[in-house]
């Protein structure tokens, strides 16, 4: 079978399982209420874990299904290989390092003000522990949605960087469906899912990727408490509030709807290349 099928395949069986999925999430908060799981106007870690969720469960079961009509371990698809720990906490160093240094340079050229979150520190520890449990999740959930099975089906046909571009390009649309995205976030969502692949292309799996992109978002949802494609936490250390012209500061969208933000990534980028012989260990 022809990759495209193969990649078409995985698709609607995601798809399929992600209706199932939403519609008995739907019933569970029908029956239950939504109280709490938007404070304020803000998210909370049950209410992005229960969306992660959403998409995690659909992820695992088309790659499962794929794996057993390839015959093929359920690991094949990236989730396999050595040092998976020292790749998932060297991932989140690095993304929490990427959005500081964002951070830093809206802060240091006046496009944000920061202040305290105002949360005590036993409030403090428990909302970082959570977003932190959710924030991986997240990586988790997106990365094998979006490069496991379907960005390894789509480079067999393709080769990897045209099918880098293709799931770079979808992880891009999807998320301009949010409310609060912007155009340069865009942009900068399909930079990020190079540079995502690019972390899977040096070091074979999937791991790296998974602790970069969990800890870009708990830099984002709890240690600096800026917007992410609109949307606002609640329980940040920090409370980031953009400054002047929206391509710079990020505006409502968040930083990655600043021109700073796609600098950072082409220096992760950058780093993570000539850091490979080193991710090879």
């Amino acid at each position: 079978m022809k990759a495209g099928w193969r990649a078409a395949i995985f698709v609607a069986l995601g798809v399929v399982q992600l209706g199932v999925v939403m519609a008995l999430l739907a019933i569970a908060i029908r029956h239950t209420g939504d109280s709490g799981l938007i404070v304020g106007g803000r998210y909370t870690p049950l209410f992005i874990g229960l969306n992660e969720l959403a998409l995690l469960l659909p992820a695992l079961g088309a790659t499962g299904a794929m794996a057993f009509l390839e015959d093929v371990p359920f690991t094949a698809y990236g989730l396999g290989g050595a040092g998976r720990g020292r790749l998932v906490a060297l991932g989140l160093a690095c993304g929490v390092a990427a959005l500081g240094l964002l951070a830093l340079a809206l802060l240091a050229s006046g496009h944000g003000v920061a202040v305290s979150g105002g949360i005590g520190w036993v409030a403090g520890i428990g909302y970082g522990a959570a977003w932190l449990a959710v924030s991986l999740l997240t990586g988790v959930a997106e990365e094998l949605a979006f490069r496991g099975y379907l960005l390894t089906a789509l480079a067999r046909g393709t080769g990897f960087w045209p099918a880098a571009g293709l799931t770079s390009l979808l992880f891009c649309v999807l998320h301009g469906l949010n409310a609060g995205e912007s155009a340069i976030g865009m942009a900068d969502i399909f930079g990020a899912g190079l540079v995502l692949a690019l972390g899977i292309r040096l070091t074979g799996s999937l791991w790296w990727s998974i602790g970069f992109h969990g800890g870009w978002d708990y830099a984002e949802n709890y240690l600096f408490g800026t917007h992410d494609s609109g949307a606002s936490c609640l329980g940040t250390l920090l409370d980031f509030t953009p400054r002047g012209a929206a391509y710079l500061s990020g505006g409502a969208t968040g930083p990655e709807g600043s021109l700073f933000s796609l600098g950072v990534l082409a220096l992760a980028g950058a780093g993570l290349w000539f850091s490979r012989g080193r991710l090879a260990r």
